[in-house]
């Protein structure tokens, strides 16, 4: 940690999720976020339900003032050929008139999850200067979108839309593992939750099917963005580059049977590069930088997707 000529801030109390502090987390979130409202359903869906673990977010107070909150969403993943849990970083906010809240934030997170083997995230322009420069959190690359106009295309007759996941996209995970540094295990139970169990979302899900199984889906949501509808690709998973490229062909047909005006996706892994473009997609904006807490990743060789965020 490079804290030693911060360590006249001030310290606040710790603590960790509890049900009755509810209503303050959620002060805080309209406080931090323009006067936006978290609902205390979603908070419930997020901290209480997720299979993987759960009540994995920090707190800072004084006296009865809630100064600071983080909230992690754990995942079972692969990082270097071993299974673990991993965490994505989300909901940080901490209020203005408490210096020093967002240092010692970040640092009570770290400790009370030394058990995650990896804490990820896709901080926001504040928390990147705080973590990357104060408590060597690592940057390892930009997270870019890759887009596609929606224009007519065939589209396979093997992919149909379904409502609940099965054991199949576990196995295909962990064999993508052998090609990837890190991805997400998409366990069934983990991936209902993610989806289709997420209060104030409404993700559609569409697999890849034929005599010998299922080999791969997209889930998609719809968002309009300075009166642009698009269609975002928030999960893609295949167990080939055929599967792939018709999954990533099967979206664009749904953007334009929706009236959507683009396609959009994260996709990290440089396996699937010509693929994409293959398909009709172009590499483009940067948005969101990735950190990774204490360690390194080679973001090129990692699996993320949309659905590694907390954001889509």
């Amino acid at each position: 940690m490079k804290l030693k000529k911060y360590m006249r801030l001030p310290q606040y109390e710790v603590g960790k999720y509890q049900q009755e502090s509810l209503g303050q987390v959620q002060a805080l979130f309209s406080q931090a976020f323009g006067g936006r409202r978290l609902s205390v359903r979603m908070l419930k869906w997020q901290m209480e339900d997720n299979p993987c673990l759960q009540k994995r977010a920090t707190t800072l107070w004084q006296e009865d003032t809630l100064v600071a909150y983080n909230a992690l969403t754990p995942s079972y993943a692969v990082l270097d050929g071993k299974e673990v849990v991993a965490a994505v970083s989300g909901t940080t906010m901490a209020d203005v008139h408490f210096p020093g809240a967002s240092l010692q934030l970040f640092t009570e997170c770290a400790r009370q999850n030394r058990d995650i083997s990896i804490i990820y995230g896709f901080p926001n322009h504040n928390s990147y200067g705080i973590t990357v420069k104060y408590l060597d959190h690592r940057y390892v690359g930009d997270v870019s979108f890759w887009t596609a106009q929606a224009v007519r295309t065939e589209a396979s007759d093997k992919i149909k839309e379904f409502f609940s996941f099965s054991d199949e996209y576990e196995g295909i995970s962990k064999e993508l593992s052998k090609e990837h540094e890190f991805i997400k295990i998409r366990k069934s139970a983990f991936l209902n939750w993610r989806f289709f169990l997420k209060p104030e979302y409404e993700y559609r899900g569409f697999e890849f099917v034929d005599e010998k199984g299922k080999h791969g889906y997209i889930v998609v949501d719809i968002y309009v963005e300075n009166e642009v509808k698009q269609l975002q690709v928030v999960d893609i998973i295949a167990d080939s580059p055929n599967v792939m490229k018709q999954l990533l062909l099967y979206s664009i047909h749904l953007a334009y049977q929706w009236s959507c005006e683009v396609v959009k996706l994260w996709l990290t892994s440089e396996n699937y590069e010509d693929v994409l473009v293959e398909s009709g997609f172009v590499y483009g904006e940067h948005p969101f930088a990735m950190t990774v807490w204490n360690q390194d990743l080679n973001i090129k060789k990692s699996y993320i997707t949309m659905a590694d965020s907390d954001i889509f």
